[in-house]
């Protein structure tokens, strides 16, 4: 016989979504009228309704429509939430990202905005909108529970949550008032429930007055991550769920009512007096398993106990996602490659260097001068690993004494050192466990402290600042140095095997001023992202492309900053700081021409950068080529080397480049520039 429902929501357009859920489950076996708030309605609500829904909790009108209700009906009023991969989607939404969160009422919009934080979702600033309310004209991000028809239409960018469902304690309550005990038992519903971000199942579930029958328990006991073996005073097996079949290998049809002893002698034998209410580690065959015992009681004696196993891989990962919402740290990457603006081929070139090192475990070591990014490839390069559900830490190695950063990297135990805290600290190696330590400055730590950790990465274990136990880590490494280290090892200030330990994939990241017109599009995406109105003049572009930018992308973001300040719609060259301004009659020169403004490009490269050049003066030559004279002049250059060289010289106007196999060959300002070289220092 049909079970009649009476549904009532406040928004007309949610009743057919729980109804269509409902139906999904319950199929021929319920009859649904639906009714609601916004409709007006509802005072025709029949009066032999089997059981009542009340979907309008937040509404202005819920008090009436419960006098509406029969006083001996049951009545459900649901709980409701989001599937995971919604919230999953708004969790990467980057810090500081503001949004309007619209819903049909105040009332609504403000319960949404609060279910989201409890889910996690901090980072982003909600502002509620709603039917009747202002809304702010800057902000082009909408997120909404299925309610688009109320986005204000300044917006560029909708996120539909979809209306929001039911608990699964809500559907089990729904079963429970219609009768239908096999539901909780179904696959559509533990299928549904592992989708939601929170079902609201829990241990505690276990001993709810409405589920004590054997059906219920078992349905929970399969909702649950963790293996649950249930043994009676005689310590036969009476409950085991999936989870524990996995674990034990064992099948619940041929051991319910066996002694443990005779299902799994194994478990039977680790199994002592003192295991209650404790937790220990075991282990059964090659596997490390977490087992605690938990005795049931009735009526103040003892009637069996529930074992509660837990693979400790699983177990560790578990405790790791809680420590970090303990401490309330935001140990998660910022950044993505997509982050990195460049059209540069060197950088670009980089940057796929990069995503192929992020598939790796191997400790990276990423160069370059300061204000190049290195700290934004390491965000990024963690977002695009294996581990990218895992914590990022990161440290600035020069930024702390050496007590300090021992305690930061390590932790201690508690009475360490005077002033340590009550109960030890965690060090960032133990918060970073399974996910990645971003080392920077790495230049700055002192020969102590490059030893233990040069030993953590040899052992994967460390021992806390006052501590006797070792504890296991697996932490991924990114260090990052702007300085030489290569040259501070042969001076005797840095470890040698260190070195090698961290330097097992190196990358470089190019200086902004060997990036061309990169100073142009990195400039232009600043002001967007802060809001600046002002566009450049040509001189003005062409003053910036000459800059040697000795402070990289952090110099031009304060640039970027201080003309934002003058609010003038164009820039002008003579608007720029004086060290950026060029010099007087110089505005109509395309390129550096100097010698001394060449060697200061070139940073370093001038003896290989001179050298293409006049192996280009008899005319136009390929890569092979040049390789080829630059070997026999006693100059070996590789192949890449070369292409590097002749990109830059590319972009300070010295050579032009021809697609295919034309080769290079020397611009107007390149030869000019290669006679005054020869005067100044004769080419060989």
């Amino acid at each position: 016989m049909e079970k009649q429902i009476v549904l009532v929501t406040e928004a007309a357009s949610s009743g057919p979504v729980y109804a269509q859920w409902l139906r999904r489950f319950f199929a021929d076996r319920i009859r649904l009228e639906l009714f609601s708030v916004e409709a007006n309605d509802y005072d025709s609500l029949p009066r032999n309704g089997d059981l009542y829904i009340l979907c309008a909790t937040s509404s202005d009108a819920f008090g009436h429509l419960t006098g509406l209700v029969p006083p001996e009906a049951k009545v459900v009023s649901p709980s409701v939430t989001f599937f995971k991969k919604e919230i999953q989607a708004l969790l990467q939404l980057p810090k500081g990202t503001r949004a309007m969160l619209v819903n049909l009422s105040v009332q609504m919009a403000f319960e949404s905005i609060a279910e989201l934080n409890r889910l996690g979702v901090t980072q982003v600033e909600f502002i509620p909108v709603y039917p009747g309310s202002g809304y702010p004209l800057d902000v082009d991000l909408a997120i909404t529970p299925g309610e688009r028809r109320y986005v204000p239409p300044t917006v560029l960018q909708v996120l539909d949550l979809g209306p929001r469902v039911f608990t699964a304690d809500t559907l089990v309550e729904i079963a429970l008032a219609l009768g239908f005990t096999w539901f909780p038992g179904s696959r559509e519903f533990r299928e549904y429930a592992e989708s939601l971000v929170d079902s609201g199942q829990s241990l505690s579930a276990l001993w709810n007055e409405r589920l004590k029958s054997e059906t219920y328990l078992d349905i929970l006991m399969g909702a649950l991550e963790t293996g649950i073996l249930g043994l009676d005073m005689d310590n036969r097996i009476f409950a085991l769920n999936s989870v524990a079949e996995g674990i034990l290998g064992l099948r619940r049809a041929s051991v319910t009512g066996q002694p443990l002893a005779l299902s799994c002698p194994e478990l039977a034998r680790l199994l002592r007096p003192e295991d209650q209410r404790s937790t220990r580690l075991i282990q059964l065959e090659n596997t490390y398993i977490s087992l605690s015992s938990v005795p049931v009681e009735q009526q103040g004696r003892r009637i069996g106990c529930f074992l509660l196993l837990q693979r400790f891989t699983e177990e560790e990962e578990r405790q790791q996602k809680l420590r970090l919402q303990l401490y309330h740290r935001g140990y998660q990457s910022k950044y993505v490659f997509s982050d990195i603006i460049a059209q540069d081929e060197t950088m670009l070139r980089t940057k796929q260097i990069a995503a192929k090192m992020a598939r790796t475990d191997s400790a990276i070591l990423l160069t370059g001068e300061s204000g190049t990014g290195k700290e934004l490839f390491a965000h990024s390069i963690h977002h695009a690993s294996l581990r990218r559900d895992m914590p990022f830490v990161a440290i600035n190695c020069a930024a702390l004494s050496d007590s300090l950063l021992e305690s930061e990297l390590f932790g201690y135990d508690e009475g360490a050192f005077t002033g340590a805290r009550k109960g030890g600290k965690l060090g960032l190696f133990e918060y970073a466990h399974r996910g990645t330590l971003f080392l920077d400055e790495i230049e700055g730590m002192s020969q102590p402290l490059q030893i233990k950790l040069l030993r953590v990465l040899q052992e994967k274990e460390l021992m806390r600042v006052g501590g006797s136990c070792m504890i296991p880590i697996d932490v991924r490494i990114i260090a990052a140095s702007n300085e030489n280290l290569l040259e501070r090892v042969r001076q005797g200030s840095f470890r040698r095997d260190l070195y090698y330990r961290l330097n097992t994939l190196p990358l470089e990241i190019p200086p902004l001023r060997e990036r061309g017109e990169d100073v142009l599009l990195i400039a232009r995406h600043l002001m967007r992202r802060s809001g600046a109105r002002y566009a450049f003049a040509p001189s003005a572009e062409e003053a910036l492309l000459r800059c040697p930018w000795e402070g990289n992308v952090r110099e031009l973001a304060n640039l970027v900053e201080y003309l934002a300040m003058l609010e003038k719609p164009v820039i002008e060259a003579a608007d720029l700081p004086l060290c950026l301004r060029p010099e007087p009659g110089s505005a109509a020169v395309p390129a550096l021409t100097g010698p001394e403004r060449f060697r200061q490009a070139a940073h370093g490269r001038e003896e290989a950068l001179s050298f293409l050049l006049s192996a280009l003066e008899d005319g136009p030559a390929g890569r092979g080529f040049l390789c080829r004279r630059a070997e026999e002049r006693g100059l070996p250059l590789t192949e890449q080397e070369v292409r590097d060289g002749l990109s830059l010289l590319h972009r300070l106007g010295l050579i032009s480049v021809s697609r295919g196999r034309g080769g290079s060959r020397l611009t107007q300002a390149g030869r000019a520039l290669l006679e005054e070289l020869k005067q100044a220092s004769p080419i060989s």
